[in-house]
């Protein structure tokens, strides 16, 4: 094949990959109705798309050689990225980012079976396809593979340096309006696009969008890391916790004398828990009377729908998600020694021990708890021996959260030393379209919910009332301990009901629905119980964020704060939030704000991107 007569096949295919897309997500009447401005925009963006779908095209060719092989091969994972794409938006209402490849065996098993099996079925075809088209083509010549290699690499270098030099923003701050600078706006910016991820690839394409991002950790990798010096760290963590908190352990009176103990600490992350009369008028109310009245505020979760191990990641190490890109730092990060709360409540004296009734190697949770400094993992694995599991697994495939409560009270048996204990419970877990706890227990009176949406919301409101009763039995039982005991339940996220939102009109807009930019999409309902008392103030205000949970619970039980909990604490008196919906600030604070955000902010850098001097100075000042 000639040189031209391949580019422009290439270029040709490169156009109607994206016009595919572009007609799968775009309503053709109303895109040609949008302003002269928005309109313009919108094509050059889909310019730019195609360029950079033709560059990975003649990428390709330069592995495979062969033109037609070529075409199949780099469109086939294009189509495969973006169905991913679209099903991850169905299912979580979240974007398919290049970390979350790291999860494919989360992925796996949590994907529906008819989805595997469609993928699979899709796979196979394709890959007999390709062997047949790759045998019977002959190579391409030495010219194509120099016009490749030149194309490929300058259309690629180009976006790649527009994305490090942040689309030339700098060159161009100055530069004539009719320069080339004027296309600038254009380019990819995954980065910094105020729009979000979802609206981002309707007016990018998935490829587009999925390389933009790819180039985005790399530039984070080598410009955004930085090294916090130990001396500024240092000075974050040199000011004592108040003394009046250091020796105020609780007291509980017994039969024979006063006792000072450090409390038991019990924290009961729920999965998808979430107050679902906030749907609407017509849900049963009182459906969780224990939650209900035990409730005393609302925890602000980092995530909707799904990413359990980011909500973890913000409780036991109070550091932030959103600061951190939102990249899942279970996977990514947490890969050495790194201060958390057990490894705090170590240092107490406390049995540090992490609970969950699903596999250890989830969101790598047995390598992670290590690192957070538990002292055990209790996982599925531990809890029931292979032969008499299937006995706890419901008919959506969870483990029921009777495994969870009884480790929780075999644990508590224990009374040697103060307990933490740290529980993930799975049973309620998305999705919903079965009877897994039987059929029809509450009446759904909205009219114009489908029998689907019916069916999901009875599964889900049953799982609800389920987890209100084991949190009764579990304060029923706490209440025979002598040791004084707190136990803190809150939802992980909001729950993954789907159509069940659009039906009930949960979201006021597509735009409402892509970007979640208000905090109720984020709350869950927070419970505290203790059998002795607590200072309940701490939970005052209309939330919590997870990042800040840790030392107000540790304030509320009058335990004593680590210079790391103190400091967090101060940035909590500053701002009540750091997140995707917003930096709240708070009216009370006695600090200079921007320079104590610029330290939170400093913090996290050291601990996951940086020497993770925090570690090595509290792990110091613990043993001194």
């Amino acid at each position: 094949m000639k040189t031209l007569k391949q580019q422009v096949l290439f270029l040709l295919v490169a156009f109607l990959s994206v016009f595919a897309f572009f007609l799968y997500q775009e309503d053709i009447t109303r895109f040609f109705q949008l302003g002269d401005i928005y309109l313009k925009s919108r094509l050059y963006k889909y310019a730019f798309s195609i360029l950079l779908n033709y560059a990975f095209i003649s990428l390709f060719y330069l592995v495979l050689r062969k033109t037609f092989a070529t075409i199949l091969l780099s469109q086939f994972i294009i189509f495969l990225l973006s169905f991913i794409n679209i099903k991850k938006e169905q299912y979580l209402s979240a974007s398919l980012v290049p970390s979350d490849f790291l999860l494919v065996k989360e992925t796996f098993i949590a994907s529906p079976m008819l989805l595997k099996i469609a993928v699979f079925a899709a796979i196979a075809v394709f890959i007999a396809l390709f062997v047949f088209l790759y045998r019977k083509e002959k190579l391409g010549s030495k010219p194509l593979l120099l016009t490749n290699s030149i194309l490929s690499f300058a259309i690629l270098g180009f976006f790649i340096t527009a994305n490090f030099k942040n689309n030339f923003s700098e060159s161009c701050t100055n530069a004539a309006k009719k320069s080339l600078c004027q296309y600038a706006q254009y380019l990819p910016n995954t980065r910094g696009d105020w729009i979000g991820d979802h609206l981002t690839i309707r007016y990018l394409g998935f490829p587009t969008f999925f390389f933009s991002k790819s180039v985005d950790g790399l530039n984070n990798k080598i410009f955004q890391t930085q090294v916090i010096p130990e001396e500024r760290i240092a000075a974050l963590y040199s000011a004592m916790p108040n003394k009046d908190h250091q020796n105020a352990v609780p007291t509980l009176e017994s039969e024979e004398q006063p006792q000072q103990q450090l409390p038991n600490i019990i924290f009961v992350m729920s999965e998808s828990h979430w107050d679902a009369t906030k749907l609407d008028k017509s849900i049963p109310r009182n459906i969780t009377p224990t939650i209900n009245k035990n409730q005393v505020s609302t925890v602000l979760s980092p995530s909707f729908g799904g990413g359990t191990a980011n909500v973890e990641f913000e409780v036991l190490t109070s550091l932030n998600t959103y600061l951190n890109h939102n990249e899942l730092a279970y996977v990514s990060k947490l890969k050495r020694p790194t201060y958390s709360l057990p490894m705090y409540l170590n240092s107490l004296g406390y049995e540090t021990t992490a609970m969950h009734n699903n596999g250890k190697y989830f969101y790598n949770r047995s390598a992670v708890y290590q690192n957070l400094g538990f002292n055990r993992f209790t996982s599925i694995e531990n809890m029931i021996n292979m032969a008499d599991r299937a006995k706890y697994i419901n008919a959506a495939g969870w483990a029921t959260d009777d495994l969870i409560y009884n480790s929780i009270e075999n644990q508590l048996e224990n009374t040697d030393k103060p307990q933490f204990i740290y529980a993930i419970s799975v049973e309620n877990h998305p999705m919903y379209s079965d009877d897994r706890f039987g059929k029809d227990h509450f009446k759904i009176t909205k009219d114009g919910i489908s029998d689907n949406s019916k069916r999901a919301l009875n599964t889900y409101l049953t799982g609800m009332q389920r987890a209100d009763d084991k949190l009764k039995m579990l304060i029923e039982n706490v209440k025979q301990l002598e040791r004084p005991t707190i136990v803190v339940f809150f939802g992980d996220h909001l729950p993954n009901l789907q159509k069940v939102y659009d039906e009930y009109g949960f979201f006021k807009s597509e735009q409402e629905k892509a970007e979640k930019k208000d905090v109720r999409f984020f709350e869950t309902p927070l419970a505290v119980w203790a059998n002795f008392p607590i200072d309940r103030k701490q939970f005052k205000g209309p939330f919590v964020a997870a990042h800040f949970l840790a030392p107000k619970v540790l304030e509320a039980a009058h335990v004593p704060l680590s210079p790391y909990y103190h400091f967090v604490n101060n940035v909590s008196s500053c701002y009540r939030t750091v997140h995707q919906t917003g930096i709240q600030t708070q009216k009370s604070c006695e600090f200079n704000q921007a320079e104590i955000l610029q330290q939170y902010k400093d913090m996290n850098m050291d601990v996951l991107n940086g020497k993770n001097f925090t570690y090595q100075i509290l792990k110091s000042k613990a043993e001194s």
